[in-house]
Parts: structure tokens; sequence; C-alpha cells
């Protein structure tokens, strides 16, 4: 294991600081509506900074100051549709979290086997089990998807015990 490669460049190390304020934000979303998971991967966060196996970590300390999401992975899906699918790389059972961003005319983010449709329009934070419920997303005009997720297998591999799953009781309780 070791910091991506992209990560590891002054522009890459720049946009995490100025994604700062948006990644607790998002956050704060995703402790409110999956406290373990969130937790989880503050945990894994810790991990990342303690585990002396991760490999090309001499910029890892300066990121870590900026990083201030709990998420572990993030990625951007610029101007493109998503056609149905699972996210395979994420946990069971913590929620991704998906933030619409741009000047767009519309953008539709659908869940055919729950018979949902949303709008997802520019700045709509979508919680969703990504790996479990396949979804896809129509959108006309510039538009960036900002995606973040816990990987399973950096969680394997740090030792971090996996989020139980979030339940309707749990959610209701809120």
């Amino acid at each position: 294991m070791e910091v991506a490669a992209e990560l590891r460049k002054a522009p890459a190390r720049e946009w995490v600081a100025a994604m700062e304020e948006t990644n607790l934000f998002l956050g704060a979303v995703a402790g409110v509506i999956n406290a373990e998971a969130f937790m989880t991967g503050v945990n894994c966060v810790q991990a990342i900074e303690n585990d002396a196996r991760i490999a090309k970590r001499e910029m890892l300390d300066d990121l870590l100051t900026v990083w201030s999401s709990p998420f572990i992975a993030a990625s951007l899906i610029n101007n493109r549709n998503t056609p149905l699918h699972r996210d395979n790389g994420a946990t069971y059972a913590s929620m991704d979290m998906l933030a619409s961003v741009g000047h767009f005319q519309s953008c539709k983010f659908m869940v055919p086997s729950l018979g949902y449709e949303f709008l997802f329009r520019s700045g709509t934070v979508i919680g969703l089990l990504g790996r479990v419920v396949p979804h896809e997303a129509e959108a006309i005009g510039e538009r960036l998807c900002y995606a973040q997720y816990l990987r399973e297998n950096i969680l394997d591999t740090l030792g971090v015990d996996q989020p139980g799953w979030i339940n309707i009781q749990t959610l209701a309780q809120m």
C-alpha cells in the first residue's frame, strides 16, 4: 500500500487543501446519516497516519493536515453519464457520498431496483449503499459528480473493522 502518485504531486495536495470545507461538510452529512461508517473512516485515516507499512509517504504528513474527510477514497466523474452499476471497490455497509456540482441543464439519478428517480441538481448530496444498490445517472451539460467512499481492501489491509449495516430503525431515530 502506498500514497497515490497523484497525491504526491503539489497540485493534487493543493486541491485537497482547497476542498477542506467541502469535505468537512460531506463528512458531517455522513456522520449524521451513517455514524458507524463515519467512525470507521476516522479510524481508517488514523490507521493510515500511523502505519509504517505505507510506502511513498514523504508527503503523507502534509496531506493529512488538510485531509478533512472520513472517507479514504474519492472519484471525480466529469461530464459523463454513468450506466447502471454498483461500486465494487466500496464497502458493503457504508454509504458513499455523491455530490453534484456544476452549471448543467439537468441530471437524473436513478435507482431502478428500488423504483426511485431523483433530480440531481448542483449542490445535491446523495448517500447511497453504492456497492449494494445498483444506480445510474444521466446529465445534460457541464457536470461533475464528486464521490467519496470507503474502500473495503484498504480497511482489510489496515485491520480496521468494517462498519455494521445501517437499518431503517437507525435512520428513523434521527
